[in-house]
């Protein structure tokens, strides 16, 4: 099936890498991952974008106000813990403490919904920051192309 981009990237609000006490959607175990990977500095993209919105949002029935068709839209669509530019690429990139079958799926599928639902001129790359990957699972990231930062 064909992408249908609907969506550009708002390129003002993307921040660099860096440590904060707060990254909008991760969960504290998250964070302290991702500040691990910031730290560490060994790769690192130009911008970050948190909380990525992909995927459709819960229908709302006809006839009920706007600001709850707006909430849904808000509140129950897929999130992208991470999307980062590098180059003309997007990396979409959750953040687990241990990559298994969840961080898997849910990278194949943020990557597929990203490249479908935004304008990219590059690369839509899958990804996950972990602490520690699952040894059973390591070979099918590598299988599906999904690059693997293990921080832990």
């Amino acid at each position: 099936m064909a992408a249908q981009h609907t969506a550009e990237i708002d390129f003002s609000d993307g921040r660099p890498p860096e440590v904060r006490g707060h990254y909008p959607h991760l969960m504290p175990e998250d964070r302290v991952i991702w500040a691990r990977f910031v730290e560490h500095g060994v790769f690192l993209p130009e911008l970050v974008w948190y909380d990525v919105r992909v995927g459709k949002a819960v229908e709302v029935a006809s006839g009920q106000p706007a600001w709850m068709r707006k909430w849904a839209e808000y509140a129950t669509r897929k999130r992208i813990d991470m999307v980062w530019s590098v180059g003309l690429d997007f990396w979409v990139v959750e953040a687990k403490p241990r990559a298994g079958l969840v961080a898997l799926g849910q990278a194949l599928y943020y990557a597929w919904a990203f490249e479908r639902e935004y304008e990219h001129r590059g690369e839509v790359i899958a990804a996950v920051v972990t602490d520690r990957v699952d040894e059973d699972v390591a070979p099918v990231f590598e299988l599906a192309g999904v690059w693997v930062f293990e921080v832990g």
